[in-house]
């Protein structure tokens, strides 16, 4: 049976030969703000890195195939070694290149919750997969249960914990000087989000998780999502309007007696389905996470 990590590789796409066709693709960096660049991959998390006098700042590590461009696309921004990955949660489109840059020797920083879930076989309902451990060397060795926060390349970097959104450990990445933050998966782009609820996240979590961000930016903050451009505060409010009133649409069927197959027949985002039904997530999918997650 395939892992989940496997399987989230499927974001955006139709089959698993194209899968394995994008994962072999370009590995693009664009500069953000500040010290930040942003790395990008169709199909994986986008890594935020940050360069200078200090060395690298690495947010998330895609999958573990990536690894070696991951290395290549960092090694033409700065001859600078990387200090520290730091993982946004745990799912493997986002923390895949973590066994072999621990293996390296590079610090890996995390969310309790991130080497707790890496550390065990885990099953998720959604794909009907089970992942493996993760090896040694693929853990945080560094953990946090709140907050935590770094002074590297002339910044303040805050790392805070946003509890049961996309996962139960999921963080989000401020950098206070460049006005910068880095999201996760609890913000994406690619249409319906998936709300991992094997995981721990819950549809409330990430309401209240996309609140915590908005507490934190301001109107010219570049925000970075887990998947998705560099966009500014004004997308982060219409994804947070669309997924609470998505959640409210169907919590509304489920206290009117419906049953699931009901609240799925009376198509309560028939609106949204034009904008945000385009992902791998399906809108009969996205509706059934709204109607177990209340």
């Amino acid at each position: 049976m395939p892992s989940i990590t496997v399987l989230l590789a499927a974001l955006f796409l139709v089959t698993s030969a194209v899968a394995q066709q994008r994962m072999d693709g370009d590995l693009t960096s664009t500069p953000v703000r500040g010290s930040v660049h942003v790395l990008v991959m169709p199909a994986a998390g986008n890594v935020g890195v940050s360069v200078g006098k200090d060395g690298v700042f690495m947010i998330d590590d895609q999958f573990a195939p990536m690894a070696p461009k991951i290395s290549a696309a960092v090694a033409r921004l700065t001859d600078k070694p990387v200090r520290y990955i730091l993982n946004t949660h745990w799912h493997g489109d986002h923390s895949g290149g973590n066994a072999t840059f621990g293996g390296q020797g590079i610090v890996i920083v995390a969310h309790d919750n991130v080497r707790t879930r890496m550390s065990a076989e885990h099953f998720n309902a959604f794909f009907k997969s089970t992942t493996p451990p993760s090896p040694a060397e693929a853990l945080p060795v560094i953990t946090f249960s709140d907050r935590i926060t770094f002074h590297f390349n002339g910044d303040t970097i805050r790392v805070i914990h946003i509890p049961g959104a996309h996962t139960d450990g999921d963080a989000m990445f401020y950098f206070e000087k460049a006005d910068m933050l880095h999201a996760g998966d609890v913000f994406v782009l690619y249409g319906y989000p998936f709300i991992d609820l094997s995981s721990g996240g819950s549809t409330a979590g990430m309401i209240a998780g996309l609140d915590q961000i908005l507490g934190v930016i301001g109107p010219e903050t570049l925000v970075i999502p887990g998947h998705g451009p560099v966009v500014r505060r004004d997308r982060v409010e219409s994804f947070r309007a669309m997924l609470a009133t998505a959640r409210d649409r169907v919590l509304k069927l489920v206290d009117e007696g419906k049953t699931l197959e009901q609240v799925i027949a009376a198509r309560p985002l028939a609106d949204f389905d034009l904008e945000w039904g385009k992902s791998f997530i399906k809108v009969d999918q996205f509706v059934t996470t709204l109607y177990n997650s209340r």
